[in-house]
């Protein structure tokens, strides 16, 4: 339930006070707004007192809102990157520092999500300032963009204030293998990593009927008898999204859900538009295949997403994956170029004791690994979880049974 409110909720005092600054959260559309979403109610769920500080881009959005369980401060801030480029990169107003400190000196611990952002290094700097335990969550790398001044921006911001966020903080949750290696690159110890699955509700996210499809396509206005290849993720270079159209052919549509500038009209695929959590639960469960071939990724949330929904992956091949002994029969890990994608689809859907399989093992990946359940104690105040405690051993006798 959300309820506009004039202030926010007080912490008690009888539990851990929690802030948590993210550069964006709801109702803006993307991968850490769901995961701030999840961390906020799961913490306050366990009796924790919890308060999200974001960025307010549009006039009409609340400036504080009561959520599921915590409150949400929305500080007013430019976003003309996005407008333009594409890059989410807010701006908040002066005000911001004055607001961000009273509610830092009323909380007992703070979370911050990725250093790039003025609101995250505001943030370290004012919970340094009065001493309140720092927590980091790193969500990715150096970012793949067309744009040089991008990749030129990315570079000198880790690599002058990511490095004094990383140094303050006393724990940095990353999602993945490719960012923990992006860390130790820039000197963060493996002592500080927490690696885990940031997590999805399996409970939610989960195989549709034949009946189900079939309402979701015909919402869509999908064909009811052409495979479905399925893409999401923001109009970017760094998704892949160029390779994934190259692939295209008359044996299967690709479909595309969220935000960005459309390239304009492309045989054979459909672009959908940013989509909400429930459309885009419907979505999965209507198509055939799910293709992420971005560079730099893995193990994203949309993947986990579909593979909960039992969606077979076909995604851009890496070497850290090899770290995860994941089963290459299970899931499809090709060069992100388009004849590679094509055979991928081709050889998937041409073959149903393959595809059923995939399928499968896509459910059994997320209900293993990835369930929010499971993970949320890496995201709880005070836990010392080492990333040398998670596991990635896939039980021979589970595979068996595929």
């Amino acid at each position: 339930m959300r309820t506009k409110s004039n202030t926010p909720r007080a912490f008690s005092g009888n539990a851990s006070s929690v802030l948590i600054v993210s550069a964006f959260a709801h109702p803006h559309i993307g991968g850490i707004e769901v995961i701030v979403a999840q961390q906020a109610r799961s913490l306050a769920a366990h009796g924790h007192e919890v308060i999200v500080v974001t960025s307010r881009c549009a006039a009409d959005e609340p400036a504080i809102e009561d959520m599921d369980g915590y409150t949400m401060v929305r500080i007013m801030a430019w976003n003309p990157l996005e407008k333009r480029f594409g890059v989410p990169f807010p701006v908040w107003n002066p005000g911001a520092v004055r607001r961000l400190a009273g509610l830092m000196r009323r909380c007992d611990i703070v979370y911050v999500h990725d250093v790039y952002y003025v609101s995250s290094v505001l943030a370290a700097i004012l919970a340094r300032r009065y001493r309140r335990p720092l927590n980091i969550t790193q969500h990715v790398g150096i970012v793949e963009h067309d744009k040089k001044f991008v990749k030129l921006a990315q570079k000198i911001v880790y690599g002058s204030a990511g490095r004094a966020l990383w140094r303050w903080a006393e724990t940095i949750t990353v999602y993945n293998r490719i960012v923990e290696d992006f860390l130790h690159g820039h000197g963060v110890t493996s002592g500080k990593i927490r690696l885990t699955y940031n997590g999805i509700d399996t409970n939610y996210l989960r195989p549709g009927t034949g009946d189900e499809a079939l309402l979701a396509r015909q919402r869509y206005g999908l064909s009811p008898d052409v495979p479905i290849v399925l893409s999401v993720g923001r109009l970017v270079p760094k998704k892949g999204l160029q390779a994934l159209l190259d692939a295209r052919g008359p044996e299967y549509e690709i479909v595309h859900a969220g935000p960005g500038s459309i390239p304009g009209d492309v045989p054979g695929v459909r672009f959908l538009g940013p989509l909400d959590r429930r459309e885009l639960r419907d979505l999965y469960q209507a198509c055939d295949l799910f293709a992420f071939p971005a560079v730099g990724e893995m193990l994203t949330l949309v993947m986990q997403e579909a593979m909960a929904c039992g969606l077979p992956v076909v995604a851009a091949a890496d070497e850290a994956y090899s770290r995860y002994d994941l089963d290459p029969v299970g899931i499809a890990l090709v060069d992100p170029e388009p004849d590679r994608l094509r055979n991928a689809f081709l050889e998937i859907l041409g073959d149903p004791a393959r595809l059923e399989y995939m399928r499968k093992y896509s459910r059994w990946l997320a209900e293993d690994r990835f369930d929010w359940a499971k993970n949320v104690i890496a995201h709880a105040p005070a836990n010392r979880l080492s990333a040398n405690s998670v596991t990635y051993d896939v039980p021979e006798s589970t595979l068996a049974q595929l």
